[in-house]
């Protein structure tokens, strides 16, 4: 019996073409060949070719589409799944990728998560509030600024410090003593206070730059990384993760607008398939134009039941306000990583951003007591 990974697309196509349109969209994601070809050969015919399952006009004029598309050819490895799932056909500015799901069989082929969300929380003795998350920045700062933010943010309770997805192995703080200095200023004050705080660098660059970051971080006692997977590359994001990392993987989300792939399907579900831990998103109300139903249907995704993978952490990011850390809290829940970067770092290094910091986590902690 054959496999078939589901998958829907969205078209935008006029509604007389969109018969036409899907099945050439069928052949595209299978066998990419006139379908008078593709049936000369008896297991092409019999076990490649796909089906359409399903397609339903819109309101708005455009189509649902829902394809069978053979496991047989998509579970080769993390490469090929992607060009199966949104390989070709992403090249029609007429169609999007709206969502997925894999049969049982398929889903040992993809790790998922590895800490998860109770993992992350054990990492850092969490049990029932939110987390709290904040970042380095600017780019341009010296290894020692960069020293004392994280400080700052350490002694006012933060639970994870992580680089800015913009710092790389730049000359003015080069990856080893930026990395070096803020783990070591971070385990300072835990080991002061007795609170558990992570820091996560980012790991930028080619492959073989990458993964000698990624052994080095490790071997100076860091527990968490912050990787952009669309920049680095989907399928080396999958290698870094099963064969080389040991600590939870926080994926960033640079780059990801630049395809027609809806944010659920690609960071609620791509992303934890793939194994991020924690999964940062930019929430509505801030930078971006993400709406409150999207930012739920992607926390919802990150941490639904699915299969047997962990379930991931939700990172709401992008210029989020410390003012509005209860509303963040009442939209989310507990199961959540409020990313404040921006707002905090209003306040100067010390004293003042430390009393900032202190505010935040003060706010969730009484945002989360008034939770049912």
């Amino acid at each position: 019996m054959n496999s078939y990974l589901e998958v829907t697309y969205r078209l935008r196509v006029p509604l007389e073409v969109q018969g036409t349109f899907a099945r050439a969209v069928l052949l595209e994601q299978t066998v990419e060949t006139p379908e008078e070809v593709a049936l000369r050969v008896p297991r092409v015919r019999h076990e490649l070719m796909g089906e359409i399952v399903a397609l339903e006009p819109q309101e708005d004029g455009s189509a649902r589409l829902v394809l069978h598309l053979p496991t047989l050819t998509a579970a080769i490895d993390p490469a090929q799944f992607l060009n199966v799932l949104f390989g070709n056909v992403s090249l029609h500015d007429e169609v999007e990728l709206e969502d997925f799901e894999l049969p049982p069989e398929m889903q040992h082929r993809f790790p998922g998560p590895r800490w998860g969300i109770a993992g992350v929380r054990k990492l850092l003795g969490v049990e029932d509030r939110p987390l709290t998350a904040s970042a380095i920045k600017p780019v341009g700062l010296s290894v020692e600024e960069l020293v004392a933010l994280c400080r700052s943010l350490a002694e006012g309770g933060i639970d994870l410090i992580k680089d800015d997805h913009y710092w790389a192995d730049h000359p003015f703080a080069p990856f080893e003593q930026r990395v070096r200095r803020c783990h070591e200023a971070v385990a300072e004050v835990a080991a002061r206070t007795g609170r558990r705080i992570l820091y996560a660098p980012s790991l930028s660059g080619t492959p073989s730059e990458v993964l000698r970051q990624a052994e080095q971080a490790q071997a100076w006692g860091v527990e968490a990384v912050l990787i952009a997977p669309m920049l680095l590359g989907l399928p080396f994001f999958y290698e870094l993760v099963t064969r080389h990392l040991s600590v939870p993987v926080m994926a960033h989300p640079s780059f990801g607008g630049a395809g027609r792939i809806r944010p659920e399907a690609l960071l609620g579900k791509v992303f934890r398939l793939y194994g991020a831990d924690m999964i940062i998103f930019p929430s509505f109300g801030g930078r971006f134009s993400y709406s409150r139903a999207t930012c739920r249907a992607l926390a919802d995704r990150m941490r639904s039941r699915w299969g047997s993978y962990l379930p991931a952490l939700p990172v709401p990011a992008g210029g989020m306000q410390v003012e509005r850390a209860r509303e963040l809290v009442e939209f989310f829940g507990r199961d959540v990583m409020l990313l404040i970067g921006g707002s905090l770092l209003r306040a100067l290094p010390g004293a003042e951003l430390t009393a900032r910091t202190r505010a935040l986590v003060d706010s969730v902690l009484e945002a989360t007591a008034a939770l049912p």
